[in-house]
């Protein structure tokens, strides 16, 4: 592998207070921890480029949010928004040129996304209580687009080939 084909973006909580990036060769991490219990100083946002044109960018306002993304390959690009308490996201991108954008408002949501193959694209909006969605992308070329309203059941989407269209929306 060449250097700097991964990186890896955690933020946790509501206040950015350290960051620090490493690189061993072949894997370059980025992270960045919540050295703050509360949130009296607003809103926390992280943008990272990376090696390989990797962009990871985080931005939360609330208590107890955590967000993990993990990019490998080339210019794979990911945004998080949470707003409120207790919201999860882990997004995995391999290959190259994919894409997403997970937003988050409520209390207690959760979304895990893995994409791997080439050009994928995936939106995810889910805002209440509780929500939770799983979406994969194997392949080229795969679009999905989705929206959870607060009482929406869990999901779980997954697309297995290329050039595939979803739009899920749950109310």
């Amino acid at each position: 592998m060449k250097k700097n084909d991964s990186s890896t973006l955690r933020r946790c909580g509501t206040l950015l207070a350290l960051a620090t990036a490493l690189s061993f060769g072949w894997l370059s991490t980025a992270v960045a921890d919540d050295l703050a219990a509360g949130s009296e100083l607003g809103p926390s946002e992280l943008l990272i480029t990376g090696g390989n044109g990797h962009v990871a960018h985080i931005s939360q306002t609330g208590v107890a949010n955590d967000a993990a993304i993990q990019q490998k390959g080339n210019q794979q690009s990911g945004q998080v928004v949470q707003n409120g308490v207790g919201n999860e996201i882990n997004a995995t991108q391999e290959g190259r040129a994919n894409q997403f954008t997970a937003t988050q408002t409520g209390t207690g949501n959760e979304i895990d996304l893995t994409q791997s193959g080439k050009a994928n694209q995936a939106t995810i909006a889910q805002e209440g209580v509780g929500r939770h969605a799983v979406v994969g992308q194997y392949g080229n070329a795969n679009v999905v687009n989705i929206q959870q309203n607060p009482i929406s059941p869990d999901l779980v989407v997954q697309q297995k080939g290329n050039g595939l269209t979803a739009k899920v929306i749950q109310y």
